[in-house]
């Protein structure tokens, strides 16, 4: 059986230099490469070029002839693919050929590929779900491909665990004999599904030293070793890479979906491919152990080789077991969006939600969209197929964050009562958030939801300083509540007239610019003559309310001189600055935890609400100590679901991710690198101007010839991106529009590379429709 024991040809790096001197013209140096069965070397020339000269096992030319067959075929059907291109020989031919005593071994040489193996590297989610495109990527170009050679039995092909079995009492130590006979049994029984499924030609053995990787730009560089390609389902590819990547400690555990949820992107799976999935990747681990146990006994050099590997195996398999068949498949196809259709995926009658919700209860998109289930940056329809979230911030730190709902689920099984009653996890909470503030905002108040703490926020305000006034940004939302509605513009409610509002900051103004001395002079005067016309109507400012990303009123990000003209008349006349934190708080401008930071700004009191919990409803209002105390001794506040042990859980939870994850860092780099993507698309599109914001909050500018028309034309975008691209985005500004593209924040380079192609795609359909005169 290939494979099974190590018979690397005995050639030298000496040996080397005079291959690629007699064979390829090139004078070079050589250092040895790993090999288990090939002899591999780097050669570098004096000019700084680089290769590797391959020597490959004698006596296998259909798998010499098979390697050049498949590398010439993929730099046909996919030449950006990042795989090794052959350099020939000096006489033209693909492969040379090296002799020694009687062995005749095939020789080849391909440019060299650089990057960092993947086992040396720091994987996330982002560059996983990276590596499952790349998988997905050469899977289609790998369709139409076959050989003779791939036929040929090999011992790392997973299915001939059966026969390798025969070798279980080599293992060591005992104790994970029993297993990996279990993993065979299971195996065996699982072979006949096996053959039903897709298969093609795979490269079978994608670990993660076979994989070079660019951590910075979360992109893979190299996909190296098609030694050991066969004929197999196609679900073998990502299956080999997650078991291997579990084996290697490559990436962590919970993200090992990512891969495949990036393999469907590029090649759909199927429920059958991700059922089988637990199986192929505990047959993987027991493979390994199995090979090495072999070699134990024929081969000691190649066991040397594969004895770490082996131990890893053997913990690997162990933990997969540990969480067993039911969880893990739970989770893959959840992943995969491939989860079997169940009651709760029936389709919605509209007729019967117009009934008992009101023919008036908003939807989005011009054909409403049935969601099932969420994992990360994807929700998915009832079908299973994935749609790009990049528009809710409710789970910020993703949807359905395995961190934050094991919390919940713990903390709801232990206690769920409220703050009336002595918990510990309220004050856990109330310390690790106030931590992230500044001195002065150190105590907080509990409730359910963003209106609700901004209700609670406007109360205060007005007994703190004893005014009636509000001051609001134009186009403003603050919430739901008849208090709040009066602070939000937005909703079209009628004009409060204890309310004024304030024009927004030039669109093209940007954190790290400076204001011309005109715009900062304008945004002053525009303040005074607001609070004068709040005066005339009998009523002092007590409140001056802020969304720090100015989200509804067209998505902003103005330098901090631009708040202190506005903010400065606002204290001197008496109003206390409310941070509602909502949109902007969290990290999610990348360069702040918190948006009023980014501002420039130090305000009385901090509302939060939506991301806090991730989903789970919480509300929170952060203020000093002693205006809280004085605020509940003239009212006796009290919320009865505000502060529930639950929502503690949940919020701490949050955190944790928060910084576990290195979610405030991944906005800032890849809000910088969306917004690149997003300048060069719009460089090509007259429809579409400025981008907007910073971190994971921009917005893109829709033109037209006048607003209706710009208006129109940015909902045909978003609909067009829900219904053709399956990228959820929405609108914003006054005019409505402006994209809003305010995704949670694991979206990495990979999902801004989809959301750019994808608009892109959406706008040049429709402009060339609308230029061409049709409909």
């Amino acid at each position: 059986m290939l494979a099974l024991s190590t018979s690397p040809p005995p050639a030298s790096a000496a040996e080397a230099e005079r291959l690629a001197r007699d064979l390829y013209g090139l004078a070079v140096t050589a250092s040895a490469l790993p090999g288990e069965r090939d002899r591999n070397f780097r050669l570098r020339t004096a000019d700084g070029r680089a290769y590797v000269l391959k020597v490959l096992d004698a006596g296998h030319e259909a798998a010499a002839d098979c390697l050049v067959r498949v590398l010439r075929h993929l730099e046909e059907q996919a030449p950006d693919l990042p795989v090794p291109r052959l350099v020939p020989t000096e006489s033209g031919t693909d492969l040379g050929q090296w002799t020694h005593e009687d062995r005749r071994c095939p020789v080849c040489l391909f440019a060299y590929l650089e990057g960092e193996p993947l086992a040396e590297a720091a994987a996330d989610a982002a560059l996983l779900y990276e590596v499952g495109r790349t998988l997905g990527r050469l899977g289609r170009a790998l369709q139409g491909f076959f050989h003779p050679a791939l036929g040929v039995e090999i011992a790392w092909d997973v299915r001939q665990l059966p026969r390798l079995a025969a070798h279980a009492d080599w293992i060591e130590p005992r104790a994970l004999r029993q297993p990996v006979l279990d993993a065979s049994a299971a195996l065996e029984h699982r072979l006949p599904a096996l053959r039903r499924l897709r298969a093609q030609a795979v490269h079978g053995d994608c670990h993660g030293h076979n994989l070079l990787v660019d951590t910075d730009a979360r992109r893979v560089t190299g996909l190296l070793d098609f030694g050991d390609m066969i004929h197999a389902p196609l679900i073998v590819e990502p299956a080999v890479s997650m078991a291997e990547f579990m084996m290697q400690d490559a990436a962590p555990g919970e993200a090992l979906g990512e891969v495949l949820r990036g393999f469907g992107v590029e090649r759909r799976l199927d429920e059958a491919d991700v059922d089988a999935l637990f199986d192929l990747i505990a047959a993987r681990h027991a493979t390994t152990l199995l090979v090495q146990a072999w070699r134990s006994r024929h081969d000691p050099a190649g066991a040397r080789e594969l004895e770490r590997t082996a131990a890893h195996a053997g913990r690997a398999l162990d933990r997969l077991l540990t969480v067993g068949r039911a969880a893990a498949t739970r989770g893959w196809h959840a992943a995969a969006g491939t989860a079997p259709l169940d009651d709760d995926r029936s389709i919605v009658d509209l007729g019967r939600r117009h009934r008992l919700l009101g023919a008036g209860a908003e939807l989005f998109y011009g054909r409403p969209l049935h969601l099932t289930r969420g994992s990360g940056v994807w929700l998915y329809d009832p079908e299973g197929r994935a749609y790009l979230d990049v528009y809710n911030n409710v789970p910020h730190v993703g949807h359905s964050h395995p961190g934050v709902v094991n919390a919940i689920q713990r903390q709801t099984a232990m206690l769920a009562t409220h703050t009336r009653y002595l918990h510990g996890r309220i004050l856990d909470y109330a310390e690790r958030l106030t931590a992230t503030l500044p001195a002065h905002l150190d105590a907080c108040i509990f409730v359910n939801s963003g209106s609700e703490a901004n209700d609670v926020a406007w109360r205060i305000a007005q007994f703190a300083t004893g005014h009636t006034g509000g001051v609001v940004m134009e186009h403003a939302y603050h919430g739901i509540t008849d208090a709040v509605a009066a602070l939000t513009p937005a909703s079209g409610a009628v004009h409060d007239p204890r309310v004024v509002t304030l024009a927004p900051p030039p669109a093209g103004a940007r954190a790290s610019h400076a204001l011309d001395p005109a715009d900062l002079t304008a945004a002053a005067r525009d303040t005074r003559q607001a609070l004068d016309s709040l005066a005339a109507r009998g009523h002092r400012p007590a409140a001056f309310f802020l969304d720090s990303a100015l989200t509804s009123s067209g998505i902003h990000d103005p330098p901090a001189g631009w708040m202190e003209a506005v903010s400065a008349p606002l204290r001197a006349a008496g109003a206390l600055i409310v941070g509602d934190e909502v949109q902007y708080g969290l990290g999610r401008s990348g360069t702040h935890f918190w948006g009023f930071a980014r501002r420039g700004l130090s305000p009385d009191i901090v509302t939060l609400g939506k991301p806090v919990g991730n989903g789970f409803p919480m509300g929170v209002v952060v203020a000093n100590r002693r205006l809280i105390e004085a605020f509940q001794a003239k009212f006796g506040f009290f919320s009865t679901f505000g502060g529930n042990a639950v929502a503690a859980a949940a919020g701490l939870a949050v955190l944790e991710a928060l910084e576990r994850e290195r979610l405030m860092h991944n906005a800032l780099s890849t809000g910088e690198y969306l917004r690149a993507r997003l300048e060069a698309v719009a460089a090509r599109h007259e429809a579409l101007g400025r981008v907007r914001g910073a971190g994971l909050l921009l917005g893109l500018e829709v033109r037209g010839g006048t607003p209706g028309q710009a208006r129109a034309l940015a909902r045909g975008i978003v609909d067009r991106l829900a219904d053709r691209h399956r990228v959820l985005t929405g609108l914003e500004g006054p005019d409505a529009a402006v994209l809003k593209l305010r995704p949670p924040l694991p979206f990495g380079p990979a999902h801004a590379d989809l959301l750019a192609e994808a608009i892109d795609s959406a706008v040049q359909a429709l402009t060339s429709r609308s230029n061409s005169g049709t409909t």
